[in-house]
Formats: C-alpha cells, sequence, structure tokens
C-alpha cells in the first residue's frame, strides 16, 4: 500500500481516531510482524484477542493500531465497533485506490497453485504482489491487498469458500479485473451439505462479474464450462477440450513426474515442459496461461483504468484520451467498441481516441449516450493534444491510455 495518515484510514473505516495523525505504510494482524509505519489491527479470534498484544506490536514499532471502541492503546488507534469488518473496509478502499489489475482464483482445487503460476507468468511482464500462501478468506484477502508495494501493477489472489455465500462477500473487497474458476469439487461437502449449495456457491463469482471483466473458465470442468451461459463478461476457456481457448494438446509425463504437452493459444503452438511434477499441474498452468492471455487482449487493463479514473475524480471532470488494443485478432471490434460503451456508462466528460484502430471506441460511445460534441476521433497524436488543451479545465483528470504501438505516451508527457 502507498503510505496515507492515520486520518484517512480512520475516514475509510469509518472509526473514530484518537492521537497523532500518524503515517500508515503497511497493515497486519500479527503483532509479531509489526514494523515501523505499520497499523495492528487487533481481531478477536476463537483462541485469543488481538487486544492482548497490543502493547507488543507498539514495542515492535507499529505506528498505530486498530481497535474496538474503548480499548486502552499506547498509540495513536483508530476505534471501531468491529476490527474485523473496519479491516474489509479498509481494504475495500485500498482496491479502490490502486490502479493496476487484480486477478483472482476461485474453485474447489488447485486454487494456490494456480495463483502462484499466474503470478509467475504474469511477472514476466509487470510487477506482480501474489497473495502468500492460501490468504483466501475474510482476513486474507483483505490483507493479500492492503499488502501489495506501492509500484505493484497486478495483484493476484484467491478467493475461498466454506460456506454459500463467502465469496460474494469478498467480491465487493477485490473487485477482480479477471477471474480464474479451476473446478468444481466436493470439498468441504460436509459444510455446504449439498451438490446444489456447492455449484451454487461456485457460480458466485462468475454471476458478481461486470461485463467489464473476464472470466477465466475450465473448458474440462463441465459445470464451469457451463457457468459461461451465466456470464455478462467477456469469456475465455482452458483445457484440454478442443473447443477451449487455450489448451494443451499431446499431454505426456517425464520419468521424473513432470508433464509435458504443446501450449495451443491465439493461433500458436509451444512444446512446455512443467518445472513442477503432477499431471494435475497441467489444467493450473493452462489456467495462468490463459490469464496470460487476457492481458494480451488488453480490454482489462483498459476497463480498470477508466473505472478507477471516474472512481479517483470524484465531482472533478473526467477527459480520456484513449488508443487502440493491440494483439487483439478478430475479437478487436467489439473490445474496442466496449470500452466505448463503458466510458459512457462511467460518465466521462469528454472522449478523444487516436488512430484508426480506436475509432470505433468514439463511434460505440456516441452510440451508448456521449453528446456528440464530447467525443473525437483524431488519426494523429499532435491534432489529439490540440483538442486536449482546448478543452482541458483546472482541476480536470486526464487519462491517457492505449497499447504501446498507439505512442501515446509522447501525448502525456507534453501534459505533465
Amino acid at each position: 500500500m502507498k503510505p496515507r495518515p492515520l486520518a484517512s484510514v480512520a475516514a475509510a473505516v469509518g472509526g473514530e481516531r484518537a492521537g497523532d495523525d500518524v503515517d500508515i505504510s503497511s497493515v497486519t494482524t500479527d503483532s509479531r510482524q509489526a514494523s515501523p509505519g505499520a497499523l495492528f489491527v487487533a481481531l478477536a479470534g476463537e483462541r485469543t484477542d488481538g487486544h492482548r498484544f497490543v502493547q507488543d506490536a507498539v514495542a515492535r514499532g507499529a505506528a498505530a493500531v486498530l481497535v474496538r471502541q474503548g480499548a486502552d492503546a499506547p498509540a495513536p488507534k483508530v476505534q471501531v465497533a468491529s476490527p474485523a469488518d473496519a479491516l474489509s473496509r479498509l481494504a475495500a478502499d485500498e482496491r479502490r485506490r490502486f490502479d493496476g489489475t487484480v486477478v483472482a482464483v476461485a474453485g474447489a482445487n488447485g486454487k494456490t497453485s494456480t495463483k502462484d503460476m499466474t503470478g509467475a507468468v504474469v511477472s514476466t511482464r509487470f510487477r506482480v504482489h501474489a497473495s502468500p500462501g492460501s490468504f483466501n478468506n475474510e482476513i486474507g484477502l483483505p490483507l493479500t491487498l492492503l499488502g501489495a508495494p506501492p509500484d505493484a501493477e497486478v495483484i493476484v489472489a484467491e478467493l475461498g469458500a466454506r460456506r454459500a455465500g463467502d465469496v460474494a462477500v469478498l467480491m465487493p473487497i477485490a473487485r477482480p479485473d479477471i477471474i480464474v474458476v479451476t473446478n468444481v469439487g466436493v470439498a468441504h461437502m460436509e459444510i455446504f451439505g449439498s451438490w446444489d449449495v456447492i455449484v451454487r456457491a461456485s457460480a458466485e463469482p462468475v454471476e458478481a462479474m461486470d461485463e467489464a471483466g473476464v472470466l477465466v473458465l475450465n473448458a474440462d470442468d463441465p459445470v464451469v464450462a457451463g457457468f459461461a451461459s451465466r456470464a455478462s463478461a467477456r469469456v475465455l476457456t482452458f483445457g484440454r477440450a478442443p473447443s477451449a481457448n487455450v489448451r494443451a494438446e499431446g499431454v505426456g509425463m517425464r520419468p521424473d513426474g513432470r508433464p509435458t504437452f504443446d501450449l495451443v493459444a491465439g493461433g500458436g503452438r509451444e512444446r512446455v515442459t512443467l518445472t513442477v511434477a503432477g499431471e494435475h499441474m497441467v489444467s493450473n498452468a493452462l489456467a495462468a496461461a490463459a490469464v496470460n492471455d487476457a492481458y494480451n487482449a488488453n480490454p482489462e487493463s483498459m476497463a480498470a483504468a477508466l473505472k478507477a479514473a471516474t472512481v479517483m475524480a470524484a465531482d472533478r471532470r473526467v477527459v480520456a484520451v484513449l488508443g487502440q488494443m493491440a494483439e487483439l485478432g478478430d475479437i478487436g471490434p467489439a473490445e474496442h467498441e466496449r470500452v466505448g460503451e463503458l466510458a459512457a456508462r462511467l460518465g466521462v466528460d469528454r472522449l478523444i481516441t487516436v488512430g484508426t484502430e480506436a475509432k470505433s471506441i468514439a463511434v460505440a460511445g456516441l452510440r451508448e449516450g456521449f453528446e456528440p460534441d464530447a467525443v473525437a476521433n483524431y488519426d494523429d497524436i499532435e491534432t489529439a493534444l490540440q483538442d486536449v488543451r482546448a478543452h482541458i479545465r483546472r482541476g480536470d483528470l486526464v487519462l491517457v491510455k492505449g497499447s504501446r504501438v498507439a505512442g501515446l505516451e509522447t501525448l502525456a508527457e507534453a501534459l505533465r
């Protein structure tokens, strides 16, 4: 997380601040991990109560503590009715401030392996923060979001469920741009009670995902594959099924137990040998490759940037300067149109597009409700820059976004 004043933390969680308005640069629920700049959140568990360790956290350098109403603390504090609820609210607020991409992995089995593989694949292109271990519940997910370093571009998290409704609670906190659903299984049957309840719970992230996101579904699991019919988001599939967008062919096993297969995606084919043993790891690797394929498509980052801009702007005007999204292939026109429609629905005040490929963004934006004089498309960056300078007002938030081939970094630099 980026450092923020304790007063900002108190406002985000609806708490009462007491003491100095110190800067907070990290959050922990374990007093042993408290360090200078940390906010120690005192959670009450089944076996112990974090309030017993407030003194220890402060002694180890915690800058402030988040405690229940009336609790004493030898440091600046924020008092709330429920520290656990406050932790979720703080994480949700931090997610709103994060202008990168959040990838969430859900499913009965393979979440942690898929999360780790996804983090490894995506980190070749972006600065990635992945949840440690199986941080996938109402405590672990917030700590994952709050633990992202200031320069993180992608957060990879897990969504766990031990009962129906758990993921529905986690979704508004994580607000993922990409969701992977690995499979549906009988894990925790004794808690869920029936197969129907398990299926219903497994569908929660699919049904909660808005149309600007991407769902990455296992084509080899009939139940998960069937979730595509419930989705409003774009769907990518992975698996061994011939219909999968990202699939494995010619799967074999080396003598040391490591799988080898042809990775087929985006019209290309490459022989892959995994560094981990077990044929079941093929599916996890395919899911990670599908997430990477979703990044190549790029509409997710465009949608995330538009959403972040409108949230950050508050009551200020938003001017969006958008260029083409490269490497989309046959889905390019439709994906550009989706961006224009989203910009209109989000209430962007002025939409400027640059380049022939990006013109469909402007056309779709007009169709979705932009006033004609609020939209413009230009063939070159210099003319677009003149438009921005002619229409920008003091206090406006200007978003400049496009694939590198669009060359909009020169426009952004000129506006600094």
